[in-house]
């Protein structure tokens, strides 16, 4: 369950030596990445995660990586993404070592815990956790050991917690924003508006959003309609929704979902809209089952561009960094920027400790709570606010719209980015952190 790969960034053009299949080293052989106050770089000592003579920084991540979640090691190459850029001379950590370690979680709190367990005493702060299930079972863990963590995921109610460092926006944010845009855009102010959920947390927390937005925008509701995760044959919620003359569905899933609610809406002559969000996401939505139909009905609501944008700055950043250390890599929207991201926060937090002298635990939890803004580089749906409290913390809103179109890169073309929806910086505003 616990795979590494390695990546040595020799100079700024990065000649690379790679092993195994999901962790990274990255390295340079630059100056310090120490900054103005502070005890300085030169304080530093060895903790569990640093080795202080090497100057090399250990971090973990928790993210599946087998089987049906094989595709998610995307997520942990882009965080090797991000840390090979900023190592390099004149990057932020400048002059040290960053060696990600992967742990398989197969997508199980059962299997993460134990994990967790296992490989605590071996690294500095956890970098990617994968999963909201996971993350809430290791809290109680986080906080006995002092752990920092950064989710992949947007959970309102892990924004303000101590041990947590979140990024991008909230569920509810991408499904109130996309509430907004088919009310708005698509001229459908008219319509019966459905939500066919997750039935579970995730589910509630994209329930909220939709809610917010039906009632902020005094549309039509008509039915929500749960199902269990995992679910695969979507007969009787198509029937339930269909005989409640629903227009535009809101899908609060993850996985192939929307492609098996898709199959069941072609047989059962089931013709609406459909709001997907980023957890929705494959890359066989173009071309997989009911894929004519998809293209037909369904948009996707994710932040940031298109493949191939260079004129948003992380976009380019990412996939130049990506050419360096997986020349043969495969592009895929989502997971490769949400460990980007995920690297930029981790990067933050690093760099303020290593400039104060200080790598423990401890001292890594204090600079997180006091963290202001961390820029996104226009992939995030906007600069993350900290705020300096984890009270005061505030996410983007700018969600883009795309369509799937199978000519596109990833599978997504994108429609309209960056979004701005009055209603998604309302429910920021007032909902997020209550």
């Amino acid at each position: 369950m616990h795979a590494r790969r390695r990546a040595l960034a020799l100079a700024a053009t990065a000649a690379l030596l790679m092993t195994g299949c999901a962790g990274t080293a990255v390295s340079n052989s630059g100056g310090s990445a120490g900054a103005d106050g502070g005890a300085g770089p030169e304080a530093l000592v060895s903790v569990p995660g640093f080795d202080a003579e090497t100057k090399t920084i250990t971090v973990g991540n928790l993210v599946p990586t087998s089987g049906v979640f094989a595709p998610a090691v995307t997520n942990v190459t882009g965080q090797e993404a991000w840390f090979h850029r900023a190592t390099q001379p004149g990057g932020p950590l400048e002059g040290f070592t960053v060696e990600v370690e992967n742990y398989d979680t197969e997508y199980n709190p059962s299997v993460a815990v134990p994990l967790y367990n296992s490989m605590k005493n071996d690294v500095l702060m956890l970098t990617n956790v994968l999963g909201t299930a996971i993350v809430q079972a290791l809290l109680p863990q986080l906080e006995t050991d002092n752990m920092m963590a950064i989710p992949a995921v947007a959970v309102e109610d892990l924004l303000q917690h101590p041990n947590i460092a979140p990024f991008g926006p909230v569920y509810a944010t991408y499904h109130s924003a996309a509430v907004q845009y088919f009310a708005d855009e698509q001229g459908l102010q008219e319509a019966t508006y459905c939500a066919l959920l997750q039935d579970d947390d995730f589910g509630d927390q994209v329930e909220h959003g939709f809610d917010y937005a039906v009632e902020e925008l005094g549309l039509k509701k008509g039915v929500a309609v749960r199902f269990p995760t995992a679910h695969q044959d979507f007969t009787p919620q198509i029937s339930r929704l269909k005989s409640a003359g629903c227009e535009v569905v809101d899908l609060g899933g993850a996985g192939a979902v929307i492609q098996n609610a898709a199959v069941r809406a072609v047989q059962l002559n089931f013709d609406a809209k459909w709001i997907a969000g980023n957890t929705a996401y494959n890359e066989s939505l173009a071309t997989g089952p009911a894929a004519d139909y998809i293209k037909e009905n369904v948009k996707f609501f994710v932040t940031g561009t298109e493949w191939g944008d260079t004129s948003v700055e992380g976009q380019k950043m990412l996939e130049e960094d990506l050419a360096e250390i997986d020349p043969d890599h495969k592009p895929m929207a989502n997971s490769y920027q949400t460990g980007y991201l995920s690297g930029m926060v981790a990067t933050a937090i690093l760099e303020q400790a290593i400039a104060d002298g200080d790598l423990s635990r401890e001292h890594l939890m204090e600079v997180a709570k006091t963290l202001d803004t961390v820029p996104d580089y226009g992939m995030g749906g906007g600069d993350y606010t900290y705020g300096g409290d984890p009270a005061k913390r505030k996410s983007g809103h700018f969600i883009s719209v795309f369509t799937v179109n199978e000519d596109a890169a990833t599978g997504l073309k994108l429609e309209e980015y960056n979004y701005d929806s009055a209603v998604a910086k309302q429910f920021n505003a007032t909902e997020v952190g209550k």
